[in-house]
């Protein structure tokens, strides 16, 4: 699958039954469907789709899902109408860097928010190091 954000790769990442796709490159998050709500789980909260908020009417560009290629819609958590992710209402959520500590925060979600980020920064400074071995493997370094 390829980044809808910046079109590299996206490397799947799994840990404890969780399994998301990750950007190298931008650091975005993709969820597929059920993904986030399983991860909210697992740190002891609840995280309904609901609370992703509705369609924006934001003039932002809509990417598209790197599932189904079809355009993403923007949604607006209620808690913060500044922020915009991009949903597939098939597939699964995106977050650009950064964006799901801000919703987390935006939903009053802080040790919550914090243990979320916690496992996803484990994972992925693991997945880094299976990265980084994988590429001195392949260069004979």
């Amino acid at each position: 699958m390829r980044c809808p954000a910046c079109k590299h790769e996206l490397v799947v990442v799994e840990r404890e039954g969780i399994e998301v796709d990750w950007c190298a490159q931008c650091h975005g998050i993709w969820f597929d469907a059920g993904e986030l709500e399983l991860l909210a789980e697992k740190v002891g909260t609840h995280l309904s789709p609901g609370m992703i908020g509705g369609v924006s009417n934001s003039s932002e560009a809509r990417r598209r899902c790197p599932r189904g290629r079809r355009k993403m819609e923007k949604a607006s958590p209620e808690s913060n109408a500044e922020l915009l992710l991009d949903r597939c209402p098939r597939h699964g959520l995106w977050f650009d860097a950064g964006e799901l500590g801000v919703l987390m925060r935006a939903l009053g979600k802080d040790t919550a928010g914090t243990a979320v980020l916690g496992f996803l920064g484990e994972t992925f400074a693991h997945a880094g190091a299976r990265g980084q071995a994988a590429t001195s493997q392949e260069s004979g370094t």
